[in-house]
């Protein structure tokens, strides 16, 4: 009994290291943990973790392979599942191991995103293209921002567009930062139907003081989202996809749809010029 406890305490102590490695986006040593994990026994959770560290290090084969070992263990493992049919479309494209000559991805802390209400967001992509670029997107991925007018793209490391922000919150954060404020951008979530992107406010130029960057509903959700530990995260995600309208084709997540609600439009209406009539709806 005293050696069965024993093996509990080293499992239950090596998943939490598991899991605050990968919260640091630390996924080489992440999943060198969760295989030290499987010597003590099989689980679909363990399988699960090194199925996401495979994929983050751009080993996508390897990565379906566990993938496929968690549904062996727990057939209707939704997260397992989900990520399957998202390897079958990348391996099916021939990207078994990332893509060729792409710029190293620049890995941001979801957990620097806690913040105080206001000047962090979590927002659904519009415009967003079917390409090699998109679809290896990886959760914490840093993005950044160009600006054309009154709308911001939203870029990865090699300069390209993997969607846009809504055209309301576009125009507001194209206006603060053009008049001097930073911020810094992650995807939040990535999938065939739709991508998510955190972005927080990182400085506030003296000339913006007293304007909130993202008011209402918006900041409110960001934070406590980006809250939570790697796994619960997953889950969380999960559950709000579940809400969904299943009648919903994949070409309406691609292409944005009604997001009002999401990104809280209603208070950042209250708070833009006179001549945002004339937006893009």
């Amino acid at each position: 009994m005293a050696k069965q406890d024993e093996k509990m305490r080293m499992r239950r102590k090596l998943q939490e290291k598991a899991v605050e490695l990968a919260a640091m986006n630390n996924w080489a040593e992440a999943l060198e943990v969760n295989r030290q994990i499987l010597t003590l026994g099989e689980d679909p959770d363990t399988y699960n973790r090194m199925g996401k560290a495979l994929m983050e290090l751009g080993q996508y084969s390897e990565s379906h392979d566990c993938y496929q070992q968690a549904l062996r263990l727990f057939p209707t493992n939704a997260i397992a599942r989900k990520n399957v049919q998202r390897l079958d479309a990348l391996l099916a494209r021939g990207f078994d191991h990332g893509q060729e000559n792409r710029s190293p991805r620049q890995q941001v802390d979801l957990r620097l995103f806690i913040t105080e209400t206001g000047r962090t967001a979590l927002t659904t992509l519009i415009d967003v293209p079917r390409s090699p670029a998109v679809d290896a997107l990886v959760t914490g991925e840093k993005m950044d921002f160009r600006i054309e007018g009154r709308t911001v793209y939203v870029i990865d490391a090699d300069g390209t567009v993997v969607g846009r922000l809504e055209p309301k919150l576009g125009q507001r954060l194209a206006e603060l930062i053009n008049g001097g404020n930073r911020y810094i951008a992650a995807i939040a979530q990535t999938d065939p139907r739709l991508v998510r992107l955190l972005i927080r406010e990182t400085y506030q130029d003296p000339s913006q003081r007293g304007r909130i960057s993202f008011p209402g509903k918006l900041g409110e959700g960001a934070m406590y989202v980006s809250s939570l530990r790697y796994e619960e995260y997953e889950d969380v995600i999960d559950d709000d996809d579940s809400n969904d309208d299943d009648d919903s084709s994949v070409e309406e997540y691609i292409g944005g749809g009604d997001e009002e609600e999401e990104l809280g439009l209603e208070e950042i209406d209250q708070d833009m010029g006179d001549d945002d009539d004339n937006i893009e709806e």
